[in-house]
């Protein structure tokens, strides 16, 4: 099992200070996730229940994903496994506001079973294809 080193929760500014990025000024618990896969899985207090999976290309080396996964929407799909994968809404946010992607525009069988967020560093000038 590997070594985990979060932090007790704390401000915003303060997570900011010890090296983690800072995004709204709430409290934030800070998490080192280990090289390899991980998930973190969290629950609201209500039992929404939402998965992150650090997924690293080869054993051992660091993450280079997350899928990000929402368990309670009530809604599924099949999916590669022959099983079934729950579904949920899910927008982007870009520049002005605009939304690249706006899931409640699509049929129910369309709707996301997983965000993949590719931790890869920015590539200035180039567009992704």
């Amino acid at each position: 099992m590997p070594d985990i080193n979060h932090r007790p929760v704390m401000t915003a500014t303060d997570a900011q200070a010890i090296g983690f990025a800072r995004f709204n000024d709430v409290p934030a618990l800070p998490i080192d996730i280990p090289d390899g896969d991980f998930t973190v899985s969290v629950k609201t207090s209500d039992g929404r229940r939402v998965t992150f999976f650090f997924g690293a290309y080869r054993r051992g080396a660091p993450p280079r994903f997350v899928d990000i996964q929402y368990h309670d929407s009530g809604t599924v799909i099949p999916n590669a496994s022959g099983g079934t994968s729950p579904t949920f809404d899910l927008f982007t946010i870009g520049g002005g506001g605009s939304n690249a992607y706006y899931s409640r525009k699509h049929l129910a069988d369309e709707k996301p079973s997983i965000a993949v967020l590719l931790l890869e560093p920015e590539k200035t000038g180039e567009i992704a294809s």
